[in-house]
């Protein structure tokens, strides 16, 4: 393969992806009683390819066996969870997906291998 040749494009030309609601994280901000809530911009649909995490691979990503993983690879830049950021969620069939880490693969052949978990928040604050 040639460095800068989007293989996810390629392999998604053979293959079926999937459609995800995707949430940006803008910023967080302070509710009435003082606590931090997230907020997202408005949501996008993207394409990518949406496949559950093996559950023997949770150990070697030191992940909480109770809990479900998927990842998620898209031809955008998807921001992960850090120090003072929330990070980017997507809802995929009818399920919400907190973005916990990402494989950087953006910047050398423009697209991310995104880890996420099945989240029970019921809303998401978005700002039109």
């Amino acid at each position: 393969m040639i460095p800068g040749a989007n293989i996810l494009e390629m392999a998604l030309s053979v293959i079926a992806s999937q459609t995800v609601t995707y949430y940006k994280f803008i910023e967080r901000s302070l509710n009435e009683v003082g606590q931090d809530i997230s907020v997202f911009m408005e949501p996008q649909q993207l394409q990518g390819s949406f496949q559950p995490m093996p559950k023997d691979a949770y150990n070697s990503f030191g992940l909480d066996l109770q809990q479900e993983y998927f990842i998620f690879y898209v031809s955008k830049k998807i921001i992960d969870l850090d120090r003072d950021t929330s990070g980017d969620q997507l809802v995929f069939g009818g399920d919400r997906f907190q973005c916990l880490s990402n494989t950087e693969w953006y910047n050398l052949d423009g697209w991310k291998a995104v880890v996420c978990v099945r989240i029970p928040i019921p809303e998401i604050p978005v700002v039109p």
